[in-house]
């Protein structure tokens, strides 16, 4: 289950890389949901996170019933193309500090290019998370990440959020600010 898991983040990460703008833009709250997770308990998929105005939010079910909710930014930004996604992953009983871990060695050991940069902890009196930021080069763009988990009830929220190559610090105010206003 946690390669199937891990399989789908590098897919989604693919996608993530090369999707285009969409029109949606409320974030949709439909009932289908995934597969139960080992500790017999749904995500909560009725999550909220704030994103800037001018974005979109995107939901798009996979066809093994992954749900991945994209964060699209507008075309006038294309240029840096800064863009994220959301996946909810069971974490086995694993702690914060044990999944991120794996989730950094993981990534190290199965996207070739992977470079982890740094890794801290969410300013938040509410959750306990994590993130961590890296670069990756797929199809030929560099584009550098930063990944937050956020923990909630044995399910690991992750929003991973990137740009191109050297425009992370333009945005990364931004990607902060859309990991904290996670509510679950």
């Amino acid at each position: 289950m946690t390669d199937r898991l891990f399989s789908i983040l590098i897919f989604s990460l693919f996608v993530f890389s090369s999707c285009q703008s969409q029109t949606t833009t409320k974030q949709n709250s439909d009932t289908t949901q995934p597969t139960q997770a080992v500790t017999n308990q749904q995500p909560n998929f009725n999550y909220v996170v704030e994103v800037p105005n001018d974005w979109t939010i995107r939901d798009t079910f996979m066809q093994d019933g992954m749900r991945i909710r994209f964060l699209l930014s507008p075309q006038s930004l294309s240029i840096d193309y800064p863009a994220g996604n959301i996946l909810v992953a069971s974490m086995e009983g694993r702690n914060i500090e044990d999944f991120t871990t794996r989730n950094m060695n993981y990534l190290k050991s199965n996207m070739p290019g992977i470079v982890i940069l740094e890794r801290g902890k969410i300013d938040s009196t509410i959750y306990n998370g994590q993130w961590f930021t890296y670069t990756k080069e797929q199809n030929g763009v560099v584009r550098d990440m930063i990944n937050y988990i956020i923990p909630l009830n044995g399910f690991a929220y992750m929003i991973t959020c990137g740009s191109n190559k050297g425009s992370i610090n333009k945005y990364r105010t931004t990607f902060d600010k859309i990991a904290k206003s996670f509510k679950g």
